[in-house]
């Protein structure tokens, strides 16, 4: 380390401006950066279970995955309020069949308009009055973009056409696979011994559907609805008395890996039409709204951090060096590590949300080190000469610091072969990120420092003690008194606190439950509750039971196993189970049967004969547009042999108390018993969907924090033992950070915070932060005690000058991470919290926990380091 100081001080131009130059090339990356809140950021993806879900997705297409918009109007009976929601409906084709012919047309024709120099928004629209669904989508871009008044301009002009582009791009994906809604069902029907689909909203030759317009049109129309007693709580809801209050579309898709762009789409079409009273829900939708959380709290949320954190450096050093040098670091180190991410393609996630606020804490924290040893050695320094005393200061702390960066770099690297990747992204960008900000530490200030004027500016210090300070040195004299005489007693209470944390810790819950990232009170929440009222449930999973045979699913005792086991899953009985709706094939079987039987609600049932089922299914015809032997209705529910049937059961919450993570294991424990009492022999079951991978992915959290946790202490004890040579040294390094870990878990089970993505790295960040104070007091000791003095007067001088450096920068980070307590999302607000706490925690183990333990242990920490 001695010979990169000696370099940066020989050409610090030269240095400051490599810096920048890289600054200017890593910060780029932050225009690509994205943001992902997709479910697969945060499920195993090697894992077995995984696998079989995407295979079953293979079979069955994404059909957990939905969209429910709930649509409800005191005029809903109206032929006005009808034409709406068909607008709403054709809006939503758009991205569901793909005409290019069309599109190409369209782009033709904008082209053209906009090659007009003095065309406005309004006229532009006026020329595709023929098209209304393409106007309604330029109407929506150009107020998006702010061209929706007067004149178009030229920017105005790119960016529509821009927009319309990735508009088309969309399209093209077909993300949307189905819409199901009373306007777009289909039902079945039986007379003279055939059976016919019908549609409940019939079109003309033209493909338009022909609204109902008279209330003897409206009445026909409720009649076709409550004919099937599938649509119930699908694509209508009833109230108490039986009325139709609320209709609903269901929008399902055939891929959502990368739901962001069509689930935003949708939210833009049904903003547009505000003339309905829609509500939207769905995992696709949570994640829409996440990720703006997550963008609105980043760009309010660090300008705070950093306003936190310059207060704290003018309290500390008193000078405008001592604000602009860290500040410029830690600048640097997050814009280095964003732009890193943001060129790689790596996605910030709800757990990498937290790195640029890290690094700006942790960032601060080595400046203030660096800075701190400059007027520390501020006498020696103007003794020396300018080169030779910034050499002797900042070549000392410069490796301490590089030491401490390596240990944290070990903690956060521990996270890297996480199952999950959105923790495995975190521990591999934050380790690399801790890199960053000890190299620019070490570069920037040394450089700067050689070219500036040598002097204190506002700053006050004591002769090899570093800035004064009213507030830190009172702090600093009860340490060493506590310390130093009344050793045992802190040692009793530690004991203390460690027996309560204990028995807190093992009061932890684990939970992955989305909905849980919000307040009571939040939109996301309530209408959530709404829906999972008025259809059952928000989400959803697949239930695959195999009859173990091709054909078997036509077979009324396989179809009645399914039918009693819907029931089962349904039954107020089974309250417990929080499903409230499943969908089957056996419906469709169910309604053929009632449609041969002039629609008698009786027989609204599974055939008693075989051959009646094998019948149904030959004398019935629809569309087979992907010619895989079944009809497109049927594939989300069977497999092309017949021999599999897929049940959808809608999961979702009664009343206010969230289901979580152990909710969902009873459910699948108590689906899996029932399974194995009742399925006859040769069939078989797997259960798979988000809420299943859900549940799998907690335990991956939880296997993972003990490996991270094991594997980080060992390592780091092992460096400090090759550090300090002494193996009681190795073994007393460990004890503040273990004691802030265990007080950190302590927390969280007494006060019911649960463990998640974002609260399990919170004991890694403890330890990888908790090793620097430590290993500042260690090396700070040594020194002192092979200077000859005895271990009283080393923890003293000890703490009046690494331990007044450990505790400005536990303020940095303290007040750093107390500003995202004034966070909207959930996530943020318990880390900001817990890590406060654990900063206290391990700021007091390494400088009154600590040396009390030397006191102690009698450990002398006198040999040299390698």
């Amino acid at each position: 380390m001695d010979r990169y100081i000696r370099f940066v001080l020989k050409r610090p131009v030269s240095v400051l401006i490599f810096f920048f130059i890289v600054t200017i090339i890593l910060a780029s990356g932050m225009l690509r950066l994205q943001f992902d809140t997709s479910m697969t950021a945060f499920l195993p993806t090697t894992d077995i279970e995984y696998e079989n879900y995407e295979k079953v997705k293979e079979i069955y297409g994404d059909c957990d995955t939905f969209v429910i918009l709930n649509i409800t109007d005191k005029n809903l009976w109206q032929y006005e309020t009808f034409a709406r929601i068909n607008d709403l409906i054709i809006d939503l084709e758009e991205f569901e069949d793909y005409n290019v012919s069309l599109e190409q047309q369209r782009i033709s024709q904008l082209d053209q308009l906009l090659a007009n120099q003095t065309i406005t928004g309004e006229a532009l629209l006026s020329h595709f009055t023929h098209d209304p669904a393409f106007k309604r989508l330029l109407a929506r871009r150009l107020e998006k973009i702010g061209g929706d008044t007067g004149l178009l301009s030229s920017r105005i002009k790119r960016k529509l056409k821009s927009e319309v582009v990735s508009a088309n791009e969309l399209k093209s994906t077909e993300m949307i696979d189905e819409i199901i809604s009373p306007l777009t069902s289909k039902d079945i029907t039986g007379e003279d011994d055939t059976l016919e689909t019908i549609e409940l909203i019939e079109t003309d030759e033209a493909g338009n559907r022909i609204l109902p317009k008279t209330d003897q049109e409206f009445q026909a129309f409720i009649e076709k609805l409550r004919r099937n007693p599938v649509f119930e709580q699908g694509i209508y809801v009833t109230d108490a008395k039986g009325n139709i209050t609320d209709l609903g579309i269901i929008i399902r898709f055939t891929d959502m890996t990368n739901s962001d762009a069509i689930a935003r789409e949708i939210l833009e079409i049904v903003n547009s039409h505000d003339e309905l009273n829609i509500l939207p829900q769905g995992q696709p939708v949570i994640y829409i709204w996440i990720n703006d959380y997550m963008q609105t709290d980043l760009s309010r949320l660090i300008p705070l951090v950093m306003l936190v954190v310059i207060i704290i450096f003018f309290i500390n050093f008193k000078s405008i060096r001592g604000v602009i040098l860290p500040f410029a670091t830690l600048t640097m180190s997050t814009l280095w590590i964003l732009g890193l991410m943001g060129h790689l393609g790596v996605k910030i996630t709800t757990v990498g949300i937290s790195i640029p606020i890290l690094m700006i804490a942790v960032g601060s924290s080595y400046a203030i080190h660096i800075l701190n040893q400059y007027y520390a050695d501020y006498d020696l320094i103007t003794k020396e000469g300018k080169t030779d005393g910034l050499q002797h200061a900042m070549g000392h702390i410069s490796l301490t610091v590089l030491l401490t960066g390596l240990t944290t770099f070990v903690a956060f690297m521990t996270l890297a072969a996480h199952q999950i990747s959105a923790i495995s992204e975190w521990g591999l960008f934050s380790a690399i990120g801790i890199m960053f900000a000890v190299l620019i530490s070490a570069s920037i200030i040394p450089a700067t420092l050689k070219l500036m004027p040598h002097n204190a500016g506002g700053a006050r210090f004591s002769k090899g003690m570093g800035v004064d300070s009213p507030v830190i040195d009172p702090i600093i004299r009860l340490m060493s008194i506590g310390a130093i005489h009344h050793y045992k007693k802190v040692m009793a209470v530690v004991l203390v606190l460690l027996v309560v944390s204990v028995i807190g810790l093992l009061k932890i819950k684990v939970d992955t439950e989305l909905l849980r990232n919000f307040k009571k009170d939040d939109y996301i929440r309530t209408s959530a509750k709404m829906i999972c009222e008025k259809y059952g449930g928000r989400w959803g999973f697949n239930i695959v039971i195999d009859s173990g045979k091709p054909d078997g699913v036509k077979c009324t005792e396989y179809l009645n196993t399914v039918s009693n086991f819907r029931a089962w899953l349904e039954s107020k009985e089974n309250k417990d189970l929080c499903i409230g709706r499943t969908d089957a094939f056996s419906d469709f079987i169910k309604t053929m049967h009632m449609a041969m039987n002039n629609d008698d609600p009786t027989f609204f049932a599974i055939p008693d004969n075989n051959m009646d089922i094998i019948d149904y299914l030959e004398i019935y015809s629809d569309d087979d547009d992907n010619s895989d032997g079944r009809i497109d209705r049927f594939e989300p529910y069977v497999d092309t042999e017949f021999q599999a049937c897929n049940v959808l059961a809608r999961l979702g919450e009664h009343g206010d108390t969230l289901l979580g993570t152990l909710g969902m294991e009873h459910i699948f424990t108590r689906i899996s018993e029932h399974f194995d009492q009742i399925l006859p022999a040769g069939y078989s079951y797997k259960i798979t969907g988000h809420p299943f991978l859900m549940v799998t992915s907690a335990g991956y959290i939880v296997n993972g924090q003990i490996q991270s946790l094991l594997l980080t202490l060992v390592v780091i004890g092992i460096m400090i033992l090759f550090l300090l040579r002494d193996f009681k040294a190795g073994l007393l390094s460990l004890i503040p950070m273990s004691v802030a870990v265990i007080i950190n878990f302590g927390i969280m089970g007494w006060f019911g915070i649960y463990l998640d993505v974002a609260t399990s790295t919170i004991a890694t960040i403890t330890i990888g932060i908790g090793v620097d104070d430590t290993i500042h007091f260690l090396n700070t000791f040594r020194y002192y005690r092979k200077l000859g003095e005895d271990v009283d007067t080393a923890i003293q001088h000890t703490l009046e000058v690494a331990g007044k450096a450990i505790l400005f920068t536990s303020c940095a980070l303290i007040f750093g991470f107390s500003v995202l307590g004034l966070s909207t999302f959930k996530p943020l607000i318990l880390f900001g919290l817990l890590m406060m706490i654990t900063m206290v925690a391990t700021t007091i183990g390494a400088l009154i926990v600590l040396p009390s333990a030397i006191k102690l242990t009698k450990v002398r920490l006198v040999k040299a380091a390698a």
